[in-house]
């Protein structure tokens, strides 16, 4: 062979031998990274249980279904009218999500009589899932937020759930936890998106909340500082909110919210949440000044009681922004509707207008009625008003950026040194290289 051919055949080796040595790294650090999406897809919490914590844990349900809901199941609400019956209507919701529920207290794995599921990858970031419960950190309530009595600034914590309809759009986008199916998501008609919001405030901080069913929950010591958890303390439910996937509503989509009550009659604690407002659109025609010359939302139902109860402090004009539809926890510069229509890829924080819109035409782009899987940004996708679905996307993108980061340089040293192996004598030099 002479010695240009063999030089020729040289450098083929060798690069044939790099070229199999990058395909090699690939295909392990493909099934690395597919055994860590499947690890933090699952994690419980953000942080472990409390030192002496001997309690049960929470254990987040991701089994969904493989298959759509047979059509076997009915769903009461769907005979009711929510314009005419607002009220009868929430009712009806309220006692589907609570059925089963109670008895387990959420523990939605050991419910016998419908199932509910949980929404994966909520455990990366700070305000991710505490340990006990599965909550997440929600806005805190600033003085006088959620009762005239309030003096202190309070945390919010909040664990939500869908029922199997809605956990097979769910499973569907997470077939593969290292890759997100993003495309066509719209939630069949009969899902529940449910929302149990707790507060560490006292019955002495909200009167109301006396008697309120309580969960011990792992949460930051500071809202500053989220991912600094304390030693579990008394979190008291009040509120829970619904997203009901009805066609008949001018968006898809009918959401409602309960105030727990102290003056409700029942015995049961959990039956005393209170309906506060439902909404079935976003009222895009009600502005500022249509609200001063005395005109109301009509495509959203409050509660006429709601002052009388206490429930909206007079620190705030109206829950949901000009009367719209929307909790005591939640932020009144929007409403239930206007912020889950937001949900989409890529995730702008579109939530809430910031501050004020100046005029008419820069409000009504948060108070659109878009139709399920009508994106809010133009060119985006839309994920069906669910924030849940949102909220995943956003912390799935956080954990990978960081993965990527921290496993880049250490691939790539790695890759090297395979293909070029530090010498194991001194080089002919004698000098260290």
């Amino acid at each position: 062979m002479s010695l240009s051919r063999f030089c020729k055949f040289s450098v083929l080796v060798g690069t044939t031998g790099v070229a199999g040595a990058l395909l090699f790294q690939q295909h392990r650090q493909t099934r690395e990274w597919q055994r860590a999406a499947r690890r933090e897809f699952s994690r419980a919490s953000y942080n472990s249980p409390p030192p002496g914590y001997r309690g049960p844990l929470f254990r987040p349900r991701l089994d969904f279904p493989p298959k759509p809901p047979s059509g076997d199941e009915t769903f009461p609400w769907l005979d009711l009218d929510f314009k005419t019956e607002p009220e009868r209507y929430l009712r009806t919701v309220r006692d589907y999500c609570l059925e089963g529920n109670i008895e387990c207290d959420f523990r939605v794995e050991e419910n016998g009589r419908r199932d509910w599921y949980h929404i994966p990858w909520m455990s990366f970031l700070p305000t991710g899932r505490e340990p006990i419960h599965g909550m997440t950190m929600e806005r805190p309530a600033a003085p006088g937020m959620l009762a005239d009595t309030q003096r202190r600034r309070l945390q919010t914590w909040a664990v939500a759930f869908y029922n199997a309809p809605g956990a097979f759009v769910i499973g569907n986008v997470w077939k593969e936890p290292s890759r997100p199916k993003l495309d066509g998501v719209v939630f069949p008609e009969g899902t529940i998106g449910l929302k149990l919001l707790f507060t560490e405030g006292s019955a002495e901080d909200i009167p109301y909340l006396k008697e309120s069913p309580v969960w011990h929950a792992a949460i930051a010591r500071e809202p500053e500082a989220p991912g600094d958890r304390g030693p579990p303390v008394e979190m008291r439910l009040i509120q829970m909110d619904v997203a009901v996937r009805d066609e008949r509503a001018d968006i898809g989509w009918v959401f409602g919210t309960f105030v727990y009550h102290s003056s409700q009659s029942s015995d049961a604690p959990w039956r005393r949440l209170v309906p506060v407002c439902l909404q079935w659109g976003n009222d895009p025609d009600l502005t500022q000044q249509r609200y001063q010359e005395g005109a109301r939302p009509v495509q959203t139902w409050n509660n006429p009681r709601l002052r009388d109860l206490g429930i909206l402090a007079a620190s705030r004009p109206y829950l949901g922004w000009l009367g719209r539809a929307n909790g005591p926890v939640d932020n009144f510069k929007s409403c239930c509707a206007s912020c889950h229509s937001t949900a989409s890829v890529p995730d702008k924080d579109n939530k809430i207008p910031r501050g004020v819109p100046p005029n008419a035409d820069q409000a009504l782009r948060w108070f659109r009625n878009l139709r399920p899987g009508q994106a809010f940004e133009k060119g985006g996708t839309s994920l069906d008003y669910s924030l849940q679905l949102s909220s995943c996307t956003t912390q799935y993108n956080n954990w990978k950026k960081s993965y990527l980061q921290n496993t880049l340089l250490g691939t790539l040293k790695e890759w090297w040194l395979e293909v070029h192996p530090f010498p194991t004598t001194a080089p002919p030099s004698g000098k260290n290289d």
